[in-house]
């Protein structure tokens, strides 16, 4: 987009078509002038639609619908060459997709691959295709959606309010991994100057779990990781696993 200038914040969010991700737009949009905001689904037609849908943009904000399986290589090559080509650099890099489940898995093998695989390694091969367009910006910010659920200390927490209550070990499982994974890219790529974060975005409701009605209000599951993406300070939070009340035990 020409429109787009070496003044504008380019934000690319995975998984956005919906969900907190769609949730992190809305917030964007509406109150940070100047962002260029990526919108990416796996369903490009569904993507269009969200991306459309995304109203009272702030000045000089826009939303981009882009088509992005992280599950396929290709699409991360194709996504981070669109990228490259159009804007020459990223400034963050939100890693949001996930899955709950697996509805098609018949072993306890299928279960665990294919959670993991969509929740935290097509995380890395994203965060990974993306590296180089992330340092050419001035202050790269690099976000991974993840979970309490993903705590190890917590899980060992009997006085957790989730302690031993949710059975997916597969979605937990994931979580703990993508932990890991910010934590190693805090530790690597933090030394280019990218600040690295997770977030837990605390229980809401969304397509995830049908919308339970108990599960909290989607746009404040948005607030931590809006305030972590146009965190512009060079020395600010890095290295930490945050939600709305505070840092979260790895």
């Amino acid at each position: 987009m020409s429109s787009i200038t070496p003044a504008h914040t380019i934000v690319l969010i995975t998984g956005a078509n919906q969900g907190l991700g769609y949730e992190c737009v809305k917030k964007l949009a509406a109150e940070q002038p100047n962002y260029h905001i990526i919108l990416c689904s796996r369903n490009f037609e569904r993507g269009q639609e969200a991306a459309k849908a995304v109203s009272n943009l702030a000045p000089g904000t826009s939303v981009e619908a882009l088509e992005l399986d992280i599950n396929n290589d290709e699409h991360i090559a194709k996504a981070a060459k669109f990228v490259q080509d159009t804007y020459g650099r990223l400034d963050v890099l939100f890693n949001n997709a996930g899955i709950v489940s697996d509805p098609s898995a018949t072993t306890v093998r299928e279960s665990f691959l294919k959670v993991i695989e969509t929740n935290a390694v097509s995380a890395m091969c994203v965060t990974d295709a993306f590296l180089p367009l992330l340092k050419k910006a001035e202050v790269p910010r690099l976000l991974f959606m993840s979970s309490s659920l993903g705590s190890l200390a917590l899980n060992l927490d009997k006085s957790w309010p989730y302690y031993a209550v949710f059975q997916g070990r597969p979605y937990i499982t994931s979580k703990a991994t993508m932990n890991m994974i910010a934590v190693l890219c805090h530790v690597y790529e933090g030394k280019d100057g990218i600040k690295v974060n997770a977030i837990n975005p605390g229980y809401r409701a969304t397509n995830l779990n049908n919308y339970n009605k108990m599960a909290g209000n989607p746009a404040d599951g948005a607030i931590e990781a809006c305030r972590l993406i146009v965190d512009t300070d060079k020395n600010g939070q890095t290295g930490t696993f945050t939600s709305t009340e505070g840092i979260e035990p790895w």
